[in-house]
């Protein structure tokens, strides 16, 4: 018995793994034992020998074998009370002076070894607020990422943007240059719920513009939250039934977190308010059966799509540890095996770039065994495990180690099985985060043994787990 095998042994002895990792009720009311989770040989790296493993890795490194791009723009006019994100004031001469730092970001890369023998097959304009930027700043970039990023034919480039931002002007000179998908954050098209929450346009002009704009030649998708203050079953069937009546391509249905530092967060706190998990549930299984009824695909738990073509690839790409290449300022990424974070003051990420440097702030060594916790991480995005493939893709008994669990979850209800692959139900979908790092913890225990539960992770930097 190997050790890997005997740890796996013991871990099922432990009353957590034992009993699937709560207690369960129903699939919709469950007692998680849930914590933060973070691979044990994750390690800082010291920004003194940050220089010199950059330089190998722009020399030496092996990129993985699909990789994405990640684009940073800080600005946003909105003042949406459920965001803490960082972000700056609209002003359009800074804006076109870090468009040109972008460009001239992007130039030093050219002809990096690690890069030229990389595939990019996704870029995404995040944010802030891409679509703020002029139709020239958005040319400039474009061209320069056409001039030294070794994109593949098919490589989706998404732009994210608010509906109040984007022009017909912006939005045809970003397709002329290559952008192939644009993501609107529309939250929902019910005008009061809008109000609330600081979304500007009326549902009538939301519809209309989004109407518009999906007769272009290009995809589009749109995110929608359940959970935001006003919202009803009735108004979750209608936001899901107004985003295809409208043409899009697909949609992302995330669940609203009350960060505390949001204006909504310290709302809830004011008035000692939580969200209600039955609340939320509610909502979750309605958009769930709308989409069905709507004939929309499920492509992750969190993404549906009614076109054919889309593929929401860079977060397929992000949770299955695809190399994420960050390029701006306050943004991170991964490659190479190190994680990085871009700088957050506008004078050090100018200075460096001016110098021609592509600078980090921080980074940290990723584990040995990232491969293996990114191929559960992703299975579990999808809410597609199949254990003897995951074990045959990563030579590590992914099958003894997560079988076990699988069938308990599958007697809770959170999963079916055929021929050996398991699939997310509907309340699956809705605890999937959960279940990614109950996953994630079993795996840390099959190739560390016990841990020390002196040294504990925590939840900050980790927005995207939870």
């Amino acid at each position: 018995m190997s050790e890997y095998e005997k740890n796996i042994e013991r871990l099922y002895q432990e009353p957590v793994f034992a009993k699937g990792g709560g207690v369960c009720r129903s699939p919709w009311d469950i007692d998680w034992q849930d914590e933060p989770f973070s691979p044990r040989d994750e390690t800082l790296i010291s920004p003194i020998k940050l220089p010199g493993i950059m330089k190998d890795i722009w020399e030496k490194g092996e990129p993985t074998k699909t990789s994405a791009v990640y684009i940073h723009v800080p600005f946003c006019r909105l003042s949406c009370t459920y965001c803490a994100f960082y972000k700056k004031q609209a002003d359009e001469a800074a804006q076109h002076a870090y468009a040109n730092l972008l460009v001239k970001e992007i130039q030093s890369l050219k002809n990096r070894p690690y890069l030229t023998r990389s595939k990019i097959s996704s870029i995404f304009f995040g944010g802030g607020t891409p679509g703020i930027l002029s139709a020239a700043d958005i040319s400039s970039i474009m061209e320069a990422i056409h001039e030294v990023l070794p994109l593949t034919k098919d490589a989706e480039i998404t732009m994210e943007s608010s509906l109040s931002d984007m022009t017909e002007e912006k939005m045809d000179a970003a397709i002329s240059c290559g952008v192939n998908r644009f993501s609107f954050g529309v939250q929902s098209f019910d005008t009061k719920i809008r109000n609330a929450v600081g979304r500007p346009l009326p549902r009538e002009e939301v519809l209309k513009k989004l109407s518009a704009f999906a007769k272009k030649d290009a995809l589009m998708i749109l995110d929608l939250i359940y959970g935001l203050p006003g919202e009803t079953e009735e108004t979750m069937r209608s936001d899901i039934r107004d985003a295809k009546a409208c043409g899009m391509a697909g949609l992302d249905l995330y669940q609203l977190h009350i960060l505390p530092n949001s204006p909504l967060g310290k709302q809830f706190k004011r008035w000692g308010k939580s969200l209600e998990i039955a609340v939320l549930q509610s909502l979750f299984r309605t958009a769930e059966d709308e989409l069905g009824r709507s004939g929309a695909a499920n492509i992750s738990c969190t993404h549906w799509k009614w076109h054919p073509a889309e593929r929401s690839l860079y977060n397929t790409l992000s949770s299955s540890g695809g190399d994420i290449l960050p390029l701006g300022m306050a943004c991170g990424g991964e490659i190479g095996g190190v994680g990085l974070m871009k700088p957050m003051a506008d004078a050090m990420y100018s200075a460096a770039v001016r110098m021609g440097k592509f600078l980090p702030m921080g980074a940290r060594q990723s584990s040995r065994y990232r491969a293996f916790y990114k191929a559960i991480e992703g299975a579990g995005d999808r809410g597609v495990i199949e254990p003897a493939r995951l074990a045959k893709e990563t030579a590590l008994p992914a099958d003894l180690l997560l079988t076990p669990l699988l069938d308990l979850w599958k007697s809770w209800g959170l999963v079916t099985e055929a021929g050996g692959v398991y699939r997310y139900t509907s309340s699956g979908r809705y605890w999937y985060r959960v279940m990614i790092r109950r996953m994630m913890h079993a795996a840390d225990y099959m190739l560390f043994g016990k841990p020390d539960t002196k040294k504990k992770a925590h939840w900050g930097g980790m927005m995207n787990m939870r």
